[in-house]
This record gives C-alpha cells, sequence and structure tokens, in this order.
C-alpha cells in the first residue's frame, strides 16, 4: 500500500505539462495571427493615404495646367515640385507630349508605401482648352 501512494501522482504530472504546452501554442498561434492581421490592416491604410497624396498632387498639378496655358514651361508651373498633404507627400512631374497632350505623373508617399496616379490631359493650342483623356493609377 505505501508504494501505490508514493506513485500515484506519477502521470498526472507529464499530463498536466502536455496541456499547457497545448495551451501556449494556441496562445502563441493567436498572438501571431493578431499581428498579421493588424499589420495588414495598418498597411491597407498607409495604402489609402499614399493614393491620396498621389491624387491630389495630381489635382494640384491638373490646376497649374489650366491656370497657365503654357504649362510647364511657363515660370508659374514648374515642371516638377513636390506638394504635402499633412505628414504625407506627392512627387509631381509635369511634361509636355507635344501635340496637345500633357502628362502628369504624380507618386504619394505614406511611410514606406508608394502610389503613382497618371494624369493625361488635351491641351488645344489655339484656345487653350484642357480636357481630361485619362485619370489613373499605374503600377510602380
Amino acid at each position: 500500500m505505501a508504494n501505490k501512494k508514493k506513485t500515484s501522482g506519477v502521470s498526472a504530472l507529464p499530463a498536466l505539462l502536455l496541456i499547457s504546452s497545448v495551451l501556449i501554442e494556441v496562445v502563441i498561434v493567436g498572438v501571431v495571427l493578431a499581428n498579421a492581421l493588424n499589420n495588414s490592416r495598418f498597411n491597407e491604410r498607409l495604402a489609402g493615404e499614399a493614393y491620396a497624396a498621389a491624387r491630389a498632387g495630381a489635382e494640384d498639378a491638373m490646376l497649374k495646367v489650366i491656370r497657365y496655358k503654357n504649362c510647364p514651361t511657363s515660370p508659374g508651373c514648374p515642371s516638377s515640385f513636390t506638394l504635402t498633404v499633412g505628414s504625407r507627400s506627392a512627387n509631381v512631374t509635369i511634361t509636355d507630349s507635344g501635340g496637345g497632350v500633357i502628362t502628369i505623373e504624380s507618386t504619394g508617399t505614406a511611410l514606406l508605401r508608394q502610389k503613382k496616379v497618371e494624369v493625361i490631359l488635351g491641351v488645344s493650342p489655339t484656345t487653350g482648352e484642357v480636357s481630361l483623356q485619362s485619370f489613373e493609377e499605374v503600377s510602380l
């Protein structure tokens, strides 16, 4: 009888260790999944902010083209500039492709995320009328 009391708790220790290790693994997997989900949402938000900055830069460049007839060669209309939108920025380039076609490329940056918008405008050489031909996001 004395031997039974000494060995009766021996099987409980491995069972307790096994259950504890399974619970710890489940908790670790939960933490890793929550972190991955949080990072993807953060990256999605940064991508949206980068796109908004690129769009704002393109719209600002469109206003410059409308305001200055000989853009990008006129003094008030630079061929490239940086626009700050809150804590984000957009690098904008305006190029005259000839034949009354002006191309605007705007790259928005939010931390390490970047988005690029390309705008193609048609400008009448006689009247100066500006028409939007294309406004789209392009790959970097």
